[in-house]
């Protein structure tokens, strides 16, 4: 679902920016990046199945374990997995093709696609050699809104690159969000994440420094009118708050317990998935009205 409305939240962007509707470009362009994303959970369990084997499975992290409990399945995995990465390409080649679109879509999309491949895929699993918070932000703020702009436009143009750092600043939350309760696990499967180097604290206070200025850029874009004419960021500013409160909750409590920390995780999940449905419904109502 975040990644849903991540791809609308582009979308609706472009929307205002006064690029036409299309429906069609719509649902293709979701064919691209929703089969991309989901050979991501399948090559994730595929390949993070051994480090899966000493997490702890919550509603966010942990891993679904269920080639663990099935290891006949492992095969399906990766060919369900391989499979949908290149159904995304083909689709891509397609869209690209009939819609003479500049072959910077194409490779867009190509390199939005491997970069989740390689999360946790060798050669470069990025998730164990320290880059899995880079590779998350530029999926969040990059790769996943602009897609769902690209498509209806054509191009990323200026308005695009407004939402650029922001986004990336909530998507370095969601990654340590994920990562706090597999601290010790990731440890263990030899996962350089930040949480690993730094410890918890440490994360917990990037998370509020990341939230904090994803709320400072989208203020400063609603006080000094950049592109007031087409957005209206004072809902963004205001819903930003939601991620800020939650990341400076997780710093304050006590979150020693895996009880609390599940707990945290949650409410942290909730304030960034309520951010960005609230951010939709603003947009969607600012094209309509």
């Amino acid at each position: 679902m975040p990644g849903l409305m991540l791809y609308c939240l582009g979308y609706m962007l472009a929307l205002l920016a006064g690029f036409e509707n299309d429906l069609t470009k719509f649902f293709w362009g979701y064919v691209i990046f929703g089969s991309a994303q989901l050979s991501v959970s399948f090559s994730n369990n595929y390949f993070d199945r051994h480090s899966d084997r000493n997490s702890v499975k919550t509603a966010f992290s942990g891993g679904s374990k269920i080639l663990l409990e099935n290891p006949e399945l492992q095969f399906y995995a990766l060919f369900i997995s391989i499979f949908l990465l290149c159904f995304s390409f083909i689709v891509n080649l397609i869209f690209t093709v009939v819609y003479a679109y500049p072959i910077w879509f194409f490779i867009f999309v190509l390199f939005g696609g491997l970069l989740g491949w390689f999360y946790t895929a060798p050669p470069l699993k990025f998730a164990y050699r320290g880059l899995g918070e880079l590779s998350t932000m530029l999926a969040v703020g990059f790769f996943i809104p602009g897609m769902g702009y690209f498509v209806v436009s054509g191009t990323l143009d200026s308005l695009f690159k407004l939402i650029i750092l922001p986004l990336s600043c909530y998507g370095l939350f969601f990654i340590i969000t994920v990562e706090l309760p597999d601290l010790e696990s990731d440890a263990l499967a030899n996962k350089k994440n930040f949480l690993v180097k730094w410890g918890r604290t440490t994360g917990k206070f990037i998370s509020v420094l990341a939230t904090g200025f994803g709320t400072l850029m989208l203020t400063m874009l609603f006080v000094l009118g950049i592109a007031n004419e087409m957005i209206d960021w004072k809902p963004f500013a205001i819903f930003s708050i939601f991620p800020l409160v939650a990341s400076i909750t997780a710093l304050i409590c006590r979150t020693k317990k895996r009880k609390n920390m599940v707990k945290q995780v949650m409410i942290n999940m909730s304030s960034m998935i309520g951010f960005l449905f609230l951010i939709d419904i603003t947009l969607f109502f600012q094209y309509t009205f």
